[in-house]
């Protein structure tokens, strides 16, 4: 089936918000070259590698992370802190320079998010959320009202939120509503002094100029641009076709999902929505016209 596109549809917030051009699919791009390499990775004990092809060095990275965790455990990828790995962290070692393919980013036009000169660090996410989810279910339980209890638990609150965004990041099955976690953590204890209302709102993300990209015979990409607050950029992520519909991907090497990503976890979901939308009224257009 041939996806194509028809001409300027206006953009409506966080809804499916484009500007079509009116080209087939096979005609939008040539060929390009994809990013491939050894992925290399340490910790103090331990090393191992991963070869790795994908249009772009992030979505590589992703696409490696779940073939690396071990059963019911989700591995993320983050930039690693100025001080070095975090305790438990594996360190990525990139090829030199000499020996490194494209990054693939200008190739296909999109975001440059993670290069070959970053330090980034594999983390174990489902460990570090039931760690802070944990700690705060205890905090919020057994400190009472006092200075130094009351410190205690916002800094437990702190470190929940980013775990809690760092496994809906990683993991598509991950909660992604944080005012029912922070109520059964709670228990009935008010926590809204410890939880602002900007944290808790998921901001809402405009995509516009929605293209589709050939790549082989299962999949193909789909690229648009976003406005995201006061970032906007271009991204890309996989569509797989066959079956009733093409279907926007979700799963764990989602290319959304990223070292450096454009969008928090919670954020994933309504970017998905919204390009499910754009590709079902474009397979419906083509349905229509093929009668």
């Amino acid at each position: 089936m041939t996806i194509f596109s028809d001409i300027n549809r206006e953009p409506l917030m966080m809804e499916a918000t484009t500007t079509r051009p009116a080209y087939p699919l096979e005609l939008l791009m040539e060929d390009p070259d994809l990013c491939v390499l050894p992925l290399r990775f340490h910790d103090k004990y331990s090393d191992g590698s991963r070869l790795v092809a994908a249009p772009t060095l992030s979505m590589a990275i992703t696409e490696a992370l779940p073939s690396m965790a071990p059963a019911r455990t989700i591995f993320g990828a983050r930039p690693m802190p100025k001080k070095g790995r975090s305790y438990g962290c594996h360190e990525i070692t990139f090829p030199r320079a000499d020996d490194r393919s494209t990054d693939g980013y200008a190739e296909w036009g999109i975001r440059k998010s993670v290069t070959f000169e970053d330090e980034i660090e594999i983390f174990d996410a489902s460990e570090e959320f039931d760690t802070a989810e944990g700690v705060l279910r205890y905090r919020a339980h057994e400190l009472g009202d006092d200075e130094t209890s009351l410190s205690a638990i916002q800094d437990s609150v702190v470190r929940y939120l980013e775990a809690f965004d760092n496994l809906a990041l990683w993991d598509p099955k991950a909660p992604t509503d944080l005012v029912v976690g922070l109520n059964e953590l709670f228990e009935g204890r008010d926590w809204t002094r410890f939880a602002s209302a900007s944290e808790l709102e998921v901001q809402k993300v405009t995509l516009t100029h929605v293209e589709f990209l050939p790549y082989d015979d299962d999949l193909a990409l789909i690229r648009f641009d976003y406005i995201n607050g006061a970032e906007n950029g271009r991204e890309m992520n996989y569509l797989k076709l066959g079956g009733e519909r093409p279907t926007v991907v979700r799963h764990g090497w989602s290319g959304l999902r990223s070292a450096k990503s454009a969008f928090k976890g919670r954020q994933l979901n309504q970017v998905y929505d919204a390009l499910q939308r754009e590709v079902d009224a474009l397979t419906t257009k083509n349905n229509r016209l093929e009668r």
